[in-house]
């Protein structure tokens, strides 16, 4: 039966969503009974409320979730219950809600722009980036401007993926970014240049003061920097509920101060950051979570730089420097970057030395005759052409594909990658996922494997780092841009050109010619020494160059 509601419940309820008491809302309107006997307009407003309750949880999402689906198949005409089912179910980051539904109402009607929003939305959700940027680009052409401004960070991030986005179109699509980041830029506060301080303060400003790759490359940097020539300062922009994190404490005791800003509204930050009158603002984020690029846009220090957490261009017209190496960026490249190339004469990154490692195993492929290819990175990394290029593998070769997401485990998005893989007609029997597993047991699952296989266009980086460090070589793909090259960039520094293929063709066999039982079982005895060695892992030498860097700059 459905409920009934007087004049009065009606107002009150009224007020309370409207004046965002969005808990007491909920809690009165679950005193009326069960919510299946709401009327539809005050199921909406439930649901509404858990998705826009700060204090709700992803269960409360996915009841909303729920909730709309349920409104929506009853009613194809409710397209508010459909928009809001987009919304609710990627704060839940179960897509199987909304997906059948997108698909079906864009087979009928595909101009209509939060349905192809919610498709890119979706498809980034479910690690599927082809097509993320495919319907990005299709919500472009319905609305230019408007529609996209506030997913363009999540589409230019998208567009690292795909095999056949170019640098060029990627810069362009920066500059229009750059266009949006402009009224950021109008503060009135003039920012001097010239006047420096006696002792240099730089400010490094990230979400990921916490155990994130970042930390990898960023720990001995804030360790070693010289704190006599150098005063320090981190910027915070990390949940607080994050800080009782081992990682978190220990920048917090590093940086001469430290500040969590994450409450900061922009105004107020370009503000404060001013008042530091810093030397030099690194951002560590670009377009991943926890980004704060509206400062950056504003002018908010001296000189300002792109390092670590991005591996290309940002198109914000004041981030004055891009931190990158000869192998990452070509000379004749530079004109589709708006930064100023620094190029490190080594390595644009390099890792800070690991403790506690396991011992180095055996090559499995000497107890056996299956051959073990291996992949840890993020599953967004995995492109439509590397769907291509792996299925050509594992279909003619004795052997098995452990994949395993560096983002977690999530069954949809495992799903979604089986689905691409069999339109591929790959054999999925030899296609073995591994779930996520603790930070102690992460690298011991490198002893199942005997080749690492590199995604492209997007290289790993951090797993490309562990797996040498477990004795497993990977073959990694020549790219075109510094994001796709860091593949390339670790093998040349570490002399293993021999697992750098030119092309699709060439990555195919190179999987195979490199099946060598002696080859591999010598390198995986020698790789970890090799690599502890190397300027992949000589953080000292890093920080000077790092540290001369900073002093060029400052000269400018």
């Amino acid at each position: 039966m459905i409920v009934d509601l007087n004049q009065d419940q009606k107002k009150k309820l009224k007020r309370l969503f409207e004046t965002q008491n969005y808990s007491k809302f909920e809690s009165q309107v679950e005193k009326l009974g069960s919510i299946e006997d709401l009327p539809i307009y005050l199921k909406m407003g439930y649901a509404g409320s858990k998705v826009l309750n700060p204090n709700s949880k992803k269960d409360d999402f996915l009841n909303a979730s729920i909730i709309f689906e349920k409104i929506y198949s009853k009613d194809k005409s409710n397209l508010e219950a459909l928009y809001n089912l987009i919304l609710s179910s990627l704060k839940a980051e179960i897509c199987g809600y909304v997906l059948p539904h997108l698909l079906d109402f864009y087979e009928k009607n595909k101009k209509d722009p939060k349905i192809v929003e919610g498709l890119a939305r979706t498809y980034f959700q479910l690690d599927n980036m082809d097509l993320s940027v495919k319907f990005f680009n299709k919500l472009i052409d319905l609305n230019p401007i408007s529609t996209i401004d506030g997913g363009r960070l999540t589409y230019l991030a998208s567009m690292n993926y795909p095999s056949n986005i170019n640098q060029k179109d990627y810069y362009n699509e920066c500059i229009k970014l750059g266009d949006v980041f402009e009224k950021y830029s109008k503060f009135p506060i003039f920012v001097d240049k010239t006047s420096l301080n006696k002792k240099v303060k730089i400010g490094f400003l990230s979400g990921d003061f916490r155990d994130h790759s970042v930390n990898f490359f960023l720990k001995d940097v804030i360790e070693k920097i010289d704190k006599k020539k150098f005063h320090l300062i981190g910027l915070s922009n990390l949940e607080l509920k994050r800080h009782h994190e081992v990682i978190t404490k220990f920048y917090q005791n590093q940086f001469d101060d430290w500040y969590d800003i994450i409450d900061y509204n922009d105004e107020k930050l370009v503000d404060f950051v001013r008042s530091l009158n810093l030397d030099i603002l690194i951002d560590l984020n670009g377009f991943t979570f926890g980004n704060r690029l509206n400062i950056f846009a504003a002018r908010s220090a001296k000189r300002q730089i792109s390092w670590c957490g991005y591996n290309n261009s940002l198109g914000i017209k004041n981030m004055d420097y891009l931190i990158a190496d000869k192998n990452l960026i070509k000379k004749d490249e530079e004109k589709y970057y708006k930064e100023k190339i620094i190029y490190m004469p080594k390595i644009w990154n390099a890792m800070s030395k690991p403790e506690n490692l396991p011992e180095i195993n055996d090559l499995p492929f000497k107890k056996n005759d299956i051959f073990k290819f291996g992949s840890f990175n993020s599953f967004k990394k995995i492109s439509d052409d590397v769907i291509k290029v792996w299925s050509k593998i594992i279909n003619n070769s004795n052997c098995e594909l452990y994949l395993k997401n560096s983002g977690g485990y999530n069954k949809e998005i495992y799903d979604n990658l089986l689905k691409r893989f069999e339109n591929e007609n790959a054999d999925l029997k030899k296609i073995i996922f591994l779930k996520k597993s603790k930070s102690t047991e992460f690298m011991k699952d490198y002893y199942k494997i005997d080749l690492a296989l590199d995604t492209f266009p997007y290289t790993g980086v951090t797993t490309s780092f562990q797996s040498y460090l477990m004795g497993v070589p990977v073959l990694t793909l020549k790219g075109f841009n510094m994001n796709s090259r860091c593949g390339e960039s670790i093998n040349s520094n570490l002399g293993l050109n021999d697992f750098i293929a030119d092309n699709f063709d060439d990555y195919y066999k190179k999987s195979i010619f490199l099946q060598d039982k002696n080859k591999l079982s010598n390198l995986r005895s020698i790789l970890r020494n090799k690599i502890l060695s190397s300027s992949l892992f000589d953080t000292d030498d890093f920080v000077k160059d790092l540290t001369s860097v900073f002093e060029k700059i400052l000269k400018q």
